[in-house]
């Protein structure tokens, strides 16, 4: 981020990666602020740090150590390393965080990033980047973000808490932030519940399992190689931010964000299960939305949720195969004249609609690789209608147009 430094030279981070001791740290005279329309924003590019974004060059620097002690601690498997600098009050919930991480299988690497304003006088409160990589998984680096609180006692960091910005950045609801859990690992598939759930572990995995060689029948394309299936109780796990509770939505993609600066590729992407049990259709409709999410969000809302549904209801029964076409009228279908717009709710009908008479015309080869191309190059509505008429030969208005001669 801008305008921040204070990294380590080689002398200094040996000793306190080391563990020695510490250096005398002397608060900043300037304080790093934040406008109250960044604390309010709605996404971590409209929070800044304050105009210099100063820090106090030591300061800095202890935290940066003590980060990397964190990041070697799990990749070595050491908790007392982990905890090294935790006061004790906070060392039982780090401790839970740590076995989680364990558990999941991950190497970490933190980053400091902005500083923000402490109202309660400590030296420092940071958004810290908190880079990892999930073992065997094949993805790249992902991140998300934490927000540590850190004070000066007698010439020593201690870090005194780890939920400083959770309202602010949205922090602390990754799948290792609710504990304990239990994470079955399987070649084809991962599965974290709520510790004791084995058995429901099992089943999630069998039947993802299973979902997951329907889907690749109707697109023989990327699925992610191995999907990361959450069904933890606790319904805060991988909401929104700002934080929000989650819907009706029986199951949800929630991405796996790139670290790289300006990417709209995300890393991978989570399997939500916001519900005890799925049908093997509502696995179905998931998993599609996991296959493309890898290559970016540039796909037409219209054309990801059909893509979906034309999944899911491979899974029903003929009758009600038939009746989920049939939600359209006929007069609907006569007086359709566009698709959906990309801010206007989901029309999941008209979605699955045009989807099917895209593949009932230009077959599913075509239509499945329109859509790859388009998530990840979709910037623009005429990049857009370009793409589809590369891959499938029509455009948004002659689909249309077959979409109203279905309604027969």
């Amino acid at each position: 981020m801008r305008g921040l430094r204070g990294a380590l030279t080689p002398v200094v981070a040996a000793l306190v990666v080391a563990g020695g001791l510490w250096l005398a740290i002397t608060p900043a005279a300037s304080t790093a602020r934040l406008t109250s329309e960044a604390t309010r924003g709605v996404s971590l590019q409209t929070m800044w740090p304050s105009r210099t974004g100063e820090v106090d060059p030591v300061l800095a620097s202890a935290v940066d150590a003590s980060l990397a002690r964190r990041g070697i601690a799990i990749d070595t498997n050491n908790e007392k390393l982990f905890l090294q600098d935790v006061v004790p009050a906070l060392r039982p919930r780090q401790a839970q965080l740590f076995r989680n991480l364990r558990a999941i299988g991950m190497s970490v690497v933190y980053r400091r990033a902005e500083p923000w304003e402490n109202l309660k006088g400590q030296p420092g409160t940071f958004r810290v980047s908190m880079r990892f990589t999930l073992t065997g998984s094949r993805l790249d680096q992902a991140a998300t973000d934490v927000g540590y609180s850190y004070v000066i006692r007698k010439g020593r960091l201690w870090m005194t808490s780890d939920r400083a910005l959770d309202d602010e950045i949205g922090s602390n609801r990754q799948p290792w932030d609710f504990g304990p859990i239990a994470v079955l690992r399987k070649p084809n598939v991962v599965v974290i519940t709520n510790q004791g759930q084995l058995a429901k572990a099992q089943r999630l995995a069998t039947e993802t399992i299973a979902a997951a060689k329907r889907v690749r029948a109707i697109w023989p394309g990327q699925l992610q190689v191995v999907p990361y299936v959450v069904a933890l109780r606790e319904p805060q796990v991988l909401t929104e931010i700002p934080p929000t509770l989650p819907g009706a939505e029986p199951a949800q993609v929630r991405a796996m964000l790139s670290p790289a600066i300006g990417s709209i590729q995300p890393a991978g992407g989570w399997v939500v299960l916001r519900q005890t049990t799925l049908t093997p259709a509502q696995l179905n409709h998931v998993l599609m939305h996991l296959l493309p999410v890898r290559q970016g969000d540039g796909a037409p809302h219209w054309l990801a949720e059909g893509m979906a549904q034309y999944a899911e209801i491979q899974a029903l029964p003929s009758a009600e195969r038939q009746a989920r076409r049939a939600e359209l009228s006929k007069q609907q279908l006569a007086q359709l004249t566009r698709l959906p717009d990309d801010d206007e709710p989901v029309n999941e009908a008209i979605s699955l609609r045009a989807v099917e008479q895209l593949i009932a015309e230009a077959g599913v080869k075509p239509v499945t690789e329109y859509y790859r191309q388009v998530a990840r190059r979709g910037y623009n509505d005429a990049a857009r209608e370009r793409l589809m008429q590369e891959y499938t030969g029509f455009t948004e208005e002659r689909l249309v147009e077959s979409v109203r001669g279905s309604a027969g």
